[in-house]
């Protein structure tokens, strides 16, 4: 493993693996706080906080839930018309998105029936495909990535997407049966594609993060310093359940974890809480990342809630990283659909995501409710730094 990060203090957020002498003990993660809301921030609920996308009847491999949507827009006129040409859309479809001039080609993760062989209801990858502003205009009949190959033989799972080196890169957790061990296990998995129907699978990501259980991997859009950089969410091993950085002179790994980048901090309402990357985080220039993560809390009485969090990343210099003012909680479950889910299947309480995107003024957040169901969110990208760069 190479040298621990080195943190910086920087605003209210600092995070340290190893607490530096001035850090302020009351942002420290150590010391308890509230989880109620602590901004004022208008955030839209897309559709009046109808679901984007719900389970289909038609299919059994996605009749009981999506989930944990991937998403990346694609904008550029040549390729959005490649792509419109590859998925076969009718002359209607071919319209909205061609006057939307960009299509939100979302990756999401479903969950139907039981197979008896596997002990379970495996999850596969589903594609639809929507306008920038979250209108359904196509959704795929057939899952895009089932789970046959032993890496991922019980489940696709919690995917985030981003285009890198002119191909798309999804990196996913792999959930499989681990036969030395005689147990089941999640690992990170990266599969590329061009049109998001033909895929290589690659199977587990090359280097170290794969030691431990491990989930939640989304690449940055673009190198620091010169280091491909990811964030990871390691089960087990040092500083597990937090948010961890690793990094690579090659975008196909090997992979070398950093360590922790950053953990959850404590709370009144909740006997544990932990943290995990949600989607690709949003290059801001000068090696600064608006990032949005979720939060995961067990009460006193074992209920869970997962809520939705936002900070900026920066590397002011190799080998430094500074995590900014953290706004925790940035949204948390509200409404029947997002408080109660699918009574086999679903999560009562959580918010999650694995994308944003950046569309006119906006930071575009599609999420899932209570493990079951597809929303989608809108909050004013000015506003959201602002928030978090305030003193």
């Amino acid at each position: 493993m190479s040298n621990p990060i080195k943190e910086k203090k920087e605003g209210h957020g600092h995070d340290a693996a190893d607490a530096l002498p001035d850090a302020d003990p009351v942002t420290e993660p150590g010391t308890p706080r509230s989880i109620e809301l602590a901004h004022s921030l208008p955030i839209e609920r897309l559709h009046g906080g109808k679901p984007i996308l719900t389970p289909s009847d038609h299919s059994d491999w996605e009749s009981r839930v999506v989930l944990n949507p991937g998403v990346v827009l694609v904008d550029d006129p040549a390729m959005l018309q490649t792509l419109i040409r590859k998925w076969g859309l009718d002359d209607r479809q071919k319209k909205q998105l061609t006057d939307a001039g960009a299509a939100a080609v979302m990756l999401y993760r479903a969950q139907g029936r039981v197979v008896p062989s596997k002990g379970l209801a495996p999850s596969y990858m589903g594609l639809a495909v929507f306008t920038p502003g979250l209108v359904l205009v196509w959704r795929r009949e057939t899952p895009v990535i089932s789970p046959v190959d032993s890496f991922h033989n019980l489940g696709v799972e919690d995917g985030r997407c981003s285009y890198i080196n002119g191909e798309f890169r999804f990196l996913y957790t792999g959930h499989y049966r681990d036969e030395k061990r005689g147990q089941n296990s999640v690992q990170i998995c990266l599969a590329t594609t061009n049109d998001f129907i033909n895929w290589k699978l690659h199977g587990p990501l090359k280097g170290n993060l794969n030691d431990v259980n491990n989930k939640n991997a989304v690449f940055f859009p673009e190198k620091v310093h010169d280091k491909w950089m990811l964030l990871h969410r390691p089960m087990a091993g040092p500083d597990p359940k937090s948010i961890h950085l690793a990094e690579a002179a090659d975008i196909n790994g090997p992979w070398e974890t950093r360590g922790m980048l950053m953990a959850s901090y404590v709370y009144r309402e909740f006997r544990q809480s932990w943290i995990g990357a949600g989607g690709p985080p949003v290059a801001l220039g000068n090696n600064r990342f608006l990032v949005i993560y979720h939060q995961g809390h067990f009460a006193p009485n074992n209920e869970r809630e997962y809520d939705l969090a936002a900070t900026i990343i920066s590397f002011p210099e190799p080998g430094v990283c500074r995590v900014g003012r953290r706004i925790e909680p940035l949204m948390r479950p509200t409404g029947a659909e997002e408080q109660k889910g699918d009574a086999s299947l679903g999560v009562d309480n959580v918010l999650f995501t694995c994308a944003n995107y950046i569309y006119d003024e906006d930071i575009i957040i599609p999420y899932a409710g209570a493990d079951s169901r597809i929303f989608g969110a809108r909050i004013n990208l000015k506003l959201l730094l602002d928030e978090i760069e305030k003193e």
